[in-house]
């Protein structure tokens, strides 16, 4: 049998060469392109890994200080509470987050048993629990307000005015408020810095220091 031989002219060789050289080109810039894209993703995957953990870390925060919100309402009415009436009225603050918002349960709790304020503990725990929520919003803030009330407690049994009087002591004191309060009870003022009377006398109203 005979051997084949080809013959390649040297036109032909550089053609080869040639087409080659822009192979191999074309084989290199591949190359740089599939580095790039896996470096983009790398990029990309450490920031959806940054990202994973940054919401991570967004939910324990706002978890805590869910906690901490409803610890400080709880505890700061219920004080409230404990301080004026004899029965053991615990407030419970519970924050929930239903069909995509975030609400609020408020509750009394007596016994273990909780129920809605407005039912079953008349109007007096509702009247010193609305004032304690009120205080305990405000407090959160940085510029501590002057509260100026209006018949606040008149739900709240003659008798334990008095109790009424000693807590608004206790919560302006905790809290850094000033409260100045109308009133027509006078055991409510016991605790006051300062007391002052109206006296109508015709169509002038006088203010008197007690």
């Amino acid at each position: 049998m005979g051997v084949g031989f080809t013959y390649f002219t040297p036109q032909q060789l550089n053609n080869a060469r040639t087409f080659l050289n822009t192979a191999k080109s074309k084989v290199g810039l591949l190359e740089d392109r599939i580095a790039e894209a896996r470096n983009e993703i790398n990029h990309w995957q450490r920031r959806y890994d940054g990202a994973k953990k940054a919401r991570i870390i967004i939910q324990t925060v706002a978890q805590e200080t869910q906690r901490n919100l409803e610890f400080h309402l709880s505890h700061l009415v219920t004080t409230a509470l404990a301080a004026v009436f004899p029965e053991d009225i615990q407030f419970v603050a519970r924050i929930e987050v239903r069909r995509g918002k975030t609400e609020c349960d408020l509750k009394f709790s007596e016994y273990g048993q909780e129920y809605d304020p407005l039912e079953g503990s008349g109007f007096g725990p509702v009247d010193v629990a609305s004032f304690a929520l009120r205080v305990t919003f405000w407090s959160l803030k940085k510029n501590r307000p002057t509260f100026l009330l209006d018949e606040p407690f008149r739900n709240v049994s003659p008798d334990l005015q008095h109790k009424v009087s000693d807590m608004l002591k206790m919560v302006s004191e905790k809290l850094g408020l000033q409260i100045v309060m109308v009133s027509h009870q006078e055991d409510v003022n016991v605790s006051a810095d300062k007391t002052f009377v109206a006296r109508k006398e015709g169509k002038v109203t006088r203010l008197e220091e007690l």
